[in-house]
């Protein structure tokens, strides 16, 4: 599905096109430290809003529903062997997430001229933009004050880091090791497929440790959403 470029947009959200707007959908929860709940279904309710001083608004509410994860499965870890579960349907709110998006320069070593030559919508026409972002939770209980209908504009979680490339986004979260080297700790993935928008939130859990002795990522969240 072709993206249509808004006129009024403020130019530095233009790699951010596709993403602006409403979104709504269901995918998978996976708690890798309660291995006897499986994965379960989660709810999205996403808006993602384009501000004046060219930074991208985000709200996400995400509820867990006592059901068993979508089938046909849109999550990264569902398994094709798992037996059904039951439900009562019943929602109840895991998170509410408010954020800021800051698209940075087109990152160095491309060829930014090949580019803009190419046709509109051409692989070759993508660029690689920085991208910086943060988010402010609420778990559960959190609720968001009495009147307040958008992002604040200084969000209190840790800055995400990463890029934007066409239709894709890749974010990750860090730290510095006991080496003092920074390790990512959670990494957040975005496309934009068949006009509809597929992420994935990836976290390390602290003693999940694969045969190599390293930590690996486990997803967390993994969700379809489509335009509301």
């Amino acid at each position: 599905m072709p993206i249509t470029l808004d006129p009024s947009l403020p130019e530095p959200l233009y790699p951010l096109a596709w993403l602006i707007g409403s979104w709504q959908g269901s995918g998978a929860l996976h708690r890798p430290g309660d291995p006897d709940a499986g994965e379960r279904r989660v709810q999205q309710h996403l808006v993602c809003t384009a501000r004046e001083d060219g930074t991208m608004g985000w709200r996400s509410t995400i509820h867990e529903v006592d059901a068993p994860a979508p089938l046909p499965p849109t999550s990264a870890f569902a398994r094709a062997d798992a037996p059904p579960a039951a439900g009562t349907g019943e929602r109840t709110l895991l998170m509410r997430e408010d954020g800021i998006w800051t698209v940075g320069d087109v990152l160095p070593g491309q060829d930014v001229a090949a580019a803009r030559a190419a046709k509109p919508g051409d692989p070759a026409s993508f660029l690689s933009y920085g991208l910086r972002a943060r988010f402010e939770r609420r778990d559960r209980a959190g609720e968001h004050a009495a009147g307040e209908d958008s992002p604040r504009d200084d969000p209190a979680g840790p800055e995400w880091a990463g890029e934007v490339r066409g239709p894709r986004i890749q974010l990750a979260l860090g730290e510095p090791a006991a080496d003092g080297s920074p390790e990512v700790t959670a990494t957040r993935m975005f496309g934009y497929v068949g006009g509809n928008l597929m992420w994935l939130w990836e976290q390390r859990v602290p003693g999940a440790a694969s045969e190599t002795g390293e930590t690996d990522m486990t997803p967390y969240i993994s969700v379809e959403l489509h335009r509301a």
